[in-house]
């Protein structure tokens, strides 16, 4: 799992896959991989 970030909106979300669509802002847009915290 890793967590994405909205380009547009700053929208995260937790997902395996790369999210097509930002649900807040409705954007088809870019997301970023957010850098994920260490699970131990």
């Amino acid at each position: 799992m890793a967590f994405w970030t909205c380009t547009q909106c700053g929208y995260e979300r937790e997902a395996r896959c790369k999210p097509k669509k930002c649900p807040q802002c409705e954007e088809k847009t870019q997301f970023e991989k957010k850098q994920e915290e260490e699970k131990k």
